[in-house]
């Protein structure tokens, strides 16, 4: 029994995509985007995004002080095996 209806022929789609015009399109994305950020998004007042920035860099801060020093860890203990092998 077949399953596919296509019968291992090409997709037809039932909602062909139609041909419109790249500019026109793309204005009405920009409409819609700005419509979306003025009207549906809900912005931080200024004192919650200084808040939020300030959270963000010392989080930052942290994971780069973190990852320099598993870095600096892993390069001692590479340096010793090489010194170890040289002698």
């Amino acid at each position: 029994a077949l399953v596919s209806k296509t019968r291992c022929r090409e997709f037809e789609s039932l909602n062909p995509c139609k041909e419109r015009n790249n500019t026109h399109t793309m204005v009405d994305y920009i409409k819609e985007s700005y419509n979306e950020l003025r009207n549906h998004v809900s912005w931080p007042t200024w004192a919650e995004a200084q808040r939020l920035t300030v959270i963000v860099a010392v989080f930052s801060i942290v994971l780069a002080l973190a990852v320099f020093g598993v870095d600096k860890v892993f390069s001692n203990i590479i340096e010793l095996y090489f010194n170890w092998i040289k002698s």
